[in-house]
């Protein structure tokens, strides 16, 4: 029988393959979809050509992970090296948020606030995977 916990757990991240399948998705079917999503992550984007094609890969890319965290969210305590290699993802994003700000700012124009609070955001997805694996984990040992 599965805890309460492990089902959170389960709830996040077919959350997590959700957003990453529609995005993935979205990248390589609608032209209109990445400047949406620049539009929500806050950016001022030049929208070339080139560009358009070059977020076709990223798409497939979030594609896979789409992928990935369905299995992991199947059965989390078995697919740990999944659950795990989002936790890498989410904290490098956060990291990468901090480190490249005054890329972020010039080449996007987002504003340092918004960028910070991106940040936070993606660390704090990370440590709410660790916690509920970890409580997970624990609560499913005899």
């Amino acid at each position: 029988m599965k805890s309460k916990i492990t089902g959170a757990l389960q709830v996040f991240l077919w959350g997590i393959c959700a957003f990453h399948v529609i995005v993935g998705l979205g990248l390589n079917l609608s032209p209109a979809f990445p400047q949406f999503m620049a539009a929500y992550y806050g950016a001022e984007v030049n929208w070339t050509p080139e560009l358009l094609y070059l977020v076709k890969p990223i798409g497939a890319f979030m594609l896979a992970l789409g992928v990935m965290a369905a299995a992991a969210a199947r059965d989390p305590l078995s697919h740990s090296s999944i659950v795990f290699g989002f936790v890498v993802l989410f904290v490098l994003r956060g990291i990468q948020r901090f480190a490249f700000q005054d890329e972020i700012a010039s080449a996007l124009s987002i504003e340092s606030g918004r960028n910070i609070g991106n940040a936070v955001f993606f660390l704090l997805m990370a440590a709410a995977l660790v916690w509920l694996f970890r409580a997970a984990n624990r609560s499913a040992a005899p």
